[in-house]
């Protein structure tokens, strides 16, 4: 067998480089890119190799550890997990800060590749720089801290091990099942030891993402049960986006005539003219869509894990014939409260599951029903969120300021805090794909650097943020990343004081306002930033309003904008669109107040609908 011998560093890019992924039937690199910030553990090897392969496998330089990880994650949804980042960082602190990301990817779903550095294999120089000792353990450090968040974890302590941690690595992250983050923790002598690799590891190898197909009896078993309804509803998730099932839902629920409703990570699989999409379901959604929850018999889970802001804490379904019927590579997912399972790929799934169902459609009945709910709430949505003249706009009144002005093809950037549930609502896709938002983590932070590789995977479309104040002073540095590469944003920045959307959840369960409203923070100097100046000191260009009459024209100058252009405007810190579904939430059992009081009569009305124990 030919050979080739290179250091260890050198022959992971150099594998990682011959690695192929198929779009819209081209090949591409399935590794476009990789985010680093340079340390001891990672750049004498590491960083010597990605310079040199650097026209192979484009670097970018990082601000923050887990900014450039959230950045990669961003790119790889957008393009659907065809193509994967890579991250990587010096042992110690830059490694733990990308474990938040590691947990927003496993969460999502979605994958990228981590190379943390590690301490030395031979333990001679222990314990090093940046060395967490385990007394008890001496093969364990800080990066074993990863090990909840990925699907895959090795620690590379020879060279040649690469040569089985790599593929396996890749087949996990392309796995729609097992799909997220894979950390490859290698140790900083072994990067530049060399090894005799076989030729063959280099070879080029082409990869496309398997589509799993469902056993002919669950499909006949869910088939049977949907016939049986009278009331159903599809949820669908984003797994409808990564199987690129889009056309293939729209189709099933015309021929079946069944309303489709969204979860936050799967809005953006149909438009908001679809005549069958009704709009985003759970604690985060449409009255219309929950109304049509509350009273269905039968949901159709497609792609989604089910989590509590879906389901209302499993209180959104009241009907007592429910059933579910589950739609998922994973079997895990589809197994969640006593589901019919149907273990497939959501494109596949969808197309079988039709010819099982043959002619069957849902009673008309039903979807007018649906429609009228969609159309009184759209009426109600478009007067809470339109032209205002009030001294401080909401949320609301910011989003439908933009979202009129926005062409069909900017995709809206949000994540975490209160901005998610109005812009859910809102923010209705005119195209689809243009709906990008973090709600499996809920990770402050993620809005401009997810934005940012959204961006680099999108570079023709506009990707607009909206994000906090609070969002803003946790992560910014990437403005200043999408000004060095050039990688235009419109970032909308609502000042609302603080962390409100949890002040309201304080407020709502009885408690006095405290620590998270900034004017209630035991701040003996407090001060507010001038964001308008801040977002300049890294180049962008910015302006601050006062309406959304001024907001509607700064969006208009932001588009014909050539670099990234920041938005800032006060807004209301106690005005939010109503919800309609029930959160479980800590709620004190022993009232001390009266808003205690009322707060877990709340809360013992919305547990009295729950599922209990399935």
């Amino acid at each position: 067998m030919t050979t080739i011998k290179m250091s260890c560093a050198h022959a992971l890019f150099k594998f990682l480089i011959a690695q192929k992924t198929i779009i819209d039937g081209k090949k591409f690199p399935l590794f476009p890119g990789a985010f680093a910030i340079y340390g001891h553990g990672n750049v004498a090897c590491l960083g010597q190799a990605m310079e040199e392969f650097q026209s192979d496998l484009p670097g970018y330089r990082g601000h923050h550890e887990q900014s450039m990880a959230l950045s990669g994650i961003g790119y790889t949804r957008a393009m659907r997990r065809k193509q994967i980042f890579i991250a990587t960082s010096s042992s110690g602190p830059g490694a733990m800060n990308m474990v938040t990301a590691a947990g927003v990817a496993l969460s999502n779903r979605l994958p990228i590749l981590l190379l943390p550095g590690d301490v030395f294999a031979s333990r001679f120089p222990d314990p090093v720089l940046q060395q967490v000792e385990n007394f008890n353990s001496p093969v364990e450090n800080q990066n074993d801290a990863f090990k909840p968040v990925s699907r895959f974890f090795d620690r590379i302590t020879r060279p040649e091990q690469i040569l089985n941690s790599l593929p396996q690595a890749i087949q996990i992250m392309l796995d729609p099942a097992e799909c997220g983050p894979a950390t490859i923790a290698i140790s900083q002598d072994v990067q530049g030891e060399s090894f005799e690799y076989p030729e063959i590891f280099f070879e080029e190898r082409t990869h496309e993402i398997r589509r799993i197909y469902p056993d002919p009896k669950q499909i006949s078993i869910a088939a049977d049960q949907i016939k049986n309804s009278k009331q159903p509803i599809i949820i669908s998730g984003g797994g409808v986006l990564y199987s690129e099932a889009e056309d293939d839902l729209h189709n099933f629920a015309k021929k079946h005539n069944i309303p489709v409703t969204a979860t936050a990570m799967g809005i953006g699989c149909m438009t908001k003219d679809d005549p069958y999409y009704i709009g985003g379901i759970g604690g985060l959604g449409e009255r219309s869509a929950n109304n049509l929850s509350k009273e269905t018999d039968l949901a159709i889970a497609i792609g989604t894990k089910l989590a509590d802001f879906t389901t209302g804490s499993w209180a959104n379904f009241e009907n007592s014939n429910f059933k579910l019927v589950s739609l998922n590579t994973a079997r895990h997912d589809t197994s969640k409260h006593l589901a019919t399972p149907v273990i497939c790929d959501a494109k596949i799934g969808l197309k079988q599951l039709s010819e099982a169902l043959g002619s069957w459609k849902a009673p008309g009945l039903w979807y007018e029903r649906a429609i009228k709910e969609r159309a009184d709430w759209e009426s109600h949505i478009q007067k809470q969120s339109g032209p205002t003249n009030q001294k401080e706009p909401s949320y609301a009144h910011a989003i439908g300021a933009v979202y009129r002005n926005a062409d069909p093809s900017d995709i809206v950037v949000t994540a975490a805090g209160g901005l998610v549930g109005e812009v859910v609502q809102i923010w209705k896709p005119k195209q689809i794909n243009t709906f990008e938002t973090e709600w499996g983590f809920s990770c402050m932070g993620y809005e401009i650097s997810g934005a940012l590789g959204i961006k680099m995977a999108k570079p023709n479309q506009e990707v607009v943020v909206f994000l906090g104040d609070g969002s803003y002073l946790l992560s910014n540095s990437d403005i200043y990343s999408s000004i060095i590469y050039d990688q235009k944003l419109i970032i909308v920045l609502c000042d609302n004081g603080g962390h409100m959307v949890i002040n309201r959840l304080q407020l709502a369960k009885g408690g006095k306002e405290y620590i998270c409203n900034l004017r209630s923070a035991r701040a003996k100097n407090l001060q507010f930033v001038d964001y308008e100046k801040h977002a300049q000191s890294m180049g962008a260009n910015a302006e601050t309003v006062k309406s959304t009459s001024e907001l509607e024209a700064a969006y208009k100058r932001a588009k014909k904008s050539d670099k990234t252009y920041v938005i800032v405007i006060k807004t209301h810190g106690y005005e939010w669109l109503e919800g309609s579904a029930f959160w479980e939430s800590p709620t004190l059992q022993d009232p001390i107040t009266g808003e205690n009081k009322d707060a877990l009569a709340d809360f013992q009305e919305g547990k009295g609908k729950q599922r209990k124990g399935v």
